[in-house]
């Protein structure tokens, strides 16, 4: 049987169409050209594997940190409950060396409580500038994910112009699991920048706080009427927003478990286009 013999430059199946693009001349040729099946990849094809990987890298590293922050959430509100039950046993002791009379033991509560506030009031400034990062973090993937989205419509446009059934499918979905996505992150968002000014406030009326209980020590020592009473006041004022911030730290907690849930469903999203093969 004879077999067909290829010219110079030309192989396999490119020789047909080679040979047809060759021969093309004029605006019939371009005519002609128009006509011819586009290529099997189309932007669709090149843009949806380098998208989901990126994807995919984001969601496990927004997981890594909210596994992160959910471990740290639980050392602090151990350390939180801890710092509500010493200020009340400081404030207890105060209570005591005063129904006895016991000027030694008064002073020395005193000085107690204000180390514990000064302590509590640099870990408050140290929360102020860690919620600020956890912010602008959440600003940051709440731009990607908006990159995202943009990025699915592109696809989703091309698809519905060169692509295949399938790949109109799989573009709309990606559209819509990314736009949940969206508003995940948005959601996120609100709630660091909540955190960032209850720490805010916190902070400032802490040191409005301590700032009136050193105002307030000329008077205790002096014994003046209704001193000590204003002290306790403010005492109590102090370790009411201990305890807010205990709350706060469970709420906390609460967000990053939420968080930690819809990076796993998405990592799950991640791994069914990957067994699709996109």
């Amino acid at each position: 049987m004879k077999r067909a013999t290829l010219s110079p430059g030309m192989h396999g199946k490119e020789r047909p169409r080679r040979a047809l693009l060759s021969g093309l001349r004029g605006l019939a040729g371009l005519a002609l050209l128009s006509a011819l099946p586009l290529p099997a990849t189309t932007p669709v094809a090149l843009l949806g594997p380098a998208q989901a990987l990126a994807q995919q890298t984001r969601n496990a590293k927004e997981a890594a940190q909210d596994r992160a922050e959910l471990a740290r959430d639980r050392r602090e509100l151990a350390d939180d409950v801890a710092d509500v039950r010493r200020l009340e046993a400081l404030v207890f002791d105060l209570d005591r060396a005063r129904a006895m009379r016991d000027v030694t033991a008064e002073m020395r509560a005193r000085n107690r409580i204000r180390a514990f506030l000064n302590r509590e009031i640099a870990e408050t400034r140290r929360e102020v500038a860690r919620d600020r990062v956890e912010a602008k973090r959440a600003a940051r993937e709440l731009e990607a994910e908006r990159s995202e989205v943009a990025g699915d419509r592109r696809e989703l446009r091309e698809a519905r112009t060169y692509g295949s059934p399938r790949e109109r499918e799989d573009a709309a979905r990606d559209l819509r699991l990314d736009r949940r996505d969206l508003r995940d992150d948005r959601r996120d968002l609100r709630d660091d920048a909540r955190d960032v000014a209850a720490a805010k406030a916190r902070l400032v009326k802490e040191r409005e706080i301590l700032a009136q209980l050193r105002a307030l020590q000329p008077d205790i020592r002096r014994r003046v009427a209704g001193a000590e009473a204003r002290e306790r006041a403010l005492l109590e004022r102090f370790l009411a927003l201990v305890r807010q911030d205990a709350l706060a730290t469970a709420g906390e907690r609460a967000e990053d478990r939420r968080e930690l849930r819809e990076d796993r469903r998405e990592r799950i999203d991640d791994r069914q286009e990957r067994r699709e093969g996109r």
